[in-house]
């Protein structure tokens, strides 16, 4: 059963750690997005899904302040877009950790020098950055593989490398943009595993996806996005079964409009049957 959410409307609510405030965003050709507004507390999971150039990674990138919007304003860890300089946005990348589909792993370095490169460009001190690597390791269940290099591993094997990586300064936010996109069914619930594990333990987790299947299964909290604009904000009155299979209920791990489309008609299903 799902309920419309109530969510804070100010960046002076203590429960929000990401907050969007009538945002738009333009690129040069291209408005991305169009008055955006919602709010995420801490220690939420929440589900951004919508079709393919709908404003999910724009969303993300203003998040990162990778982006900053047009009109409006993000807050990010109390952080606001208005008043950020380039100083301070190495501060706010330490509160947040990056997993993305193609995994961006070096390709000549072992799997522990990969995670180890993130914290040595913060400067975090050798001794530290040994006890932090077998930490988040120890947490996928990697630790064993940490001298192979990333083409050794299968492709599940990495994704949970960039999960560590993107774990290993412990972020207090953590945004996954397609992380299962290239997975199998299997893999994928793995990984989608892995990041509720990590939500559990605190972190803010933010996941960005089209697959229908995902969604109905695992999503707490959905975001649409439609061409730019938040379609509908949708929480689930109860948990969500984490015991339930990606498999079982015949996933296609595929990324075509149609998916993306039934995604979004699910969450509509659901606003209009528990209006």
């Amino acid at each position: 059963m799902t309920t419309e959410t109530k969510h804070s409307d100010g960046p002076l609510d203590a429960r929000t750690v990401i907050g969007f405030y009538h945002v738009d965003l333009q690129y040069k050709d291209q408005k991305a997005l169009s008055n955006v507004h919602f709010s995420i507390d801490n220690g939420e999971f929440l589900c951004l899904t919508g079709p393919s150039g709908a404003g999910k990674s724009s969303i993300l990138r203003l998040i990162a302040m990778d982006a900053f919007p047009t009109k409006g304003e993000v807050m990010v860890r109390g952080m606001m877009s208005s008043k950020m300089n380039r100083r301070n946005i190495p501060k706010l990348r330490r509160e947040i950790g990056f997993v993305f589909q193609d995994f961006r792993l070096l390709s000549d370095r072992s799997i522990e020098d990969n995670i180890a490169f993130a914290q040595l460009v913060v400067g975090v001190p050798r001794v530290q950055i040994i006890k932090n690597v077998m930490r988040v390791l120890t947490q996928v269940g990697l630790y064993s593989k940490r001298h192979r290099k990333p083409h050794e591993l299968s492709g599940g094997e990495q994704q949970r490398v960039a999960i560590a990586r993107a774990m290993v300064n412990s972020p207090k936010i953590l945004l996954a943009d397609e992380p299962t996109g290239n997975l199998d069914p299997v893999t994928a619930q793995e990984i989608i595993d892995l990041l509720f594990r990590i939500n559990d333990a605190g972190t803010c987790v933010v996941f960005s996806t089209h697959d229908h299947q995902i969604v109905k299964t695992f999503g707490q909290r959905v975001i649409v996005v439609n061409n730019g604009r938040i379609e509908s904000d949708v929480k689930r009155r109860g948990p969500v079964d984490r015991s339930a299979n990606l498999a079982d209920n015949m996933y296609g791990g595929t990324k075509s409009q149609n998916t993306a489309n039934s995604s979004v008609a699910y969450v509509r299903r659901q606003e209009t049957t528990h209006a």
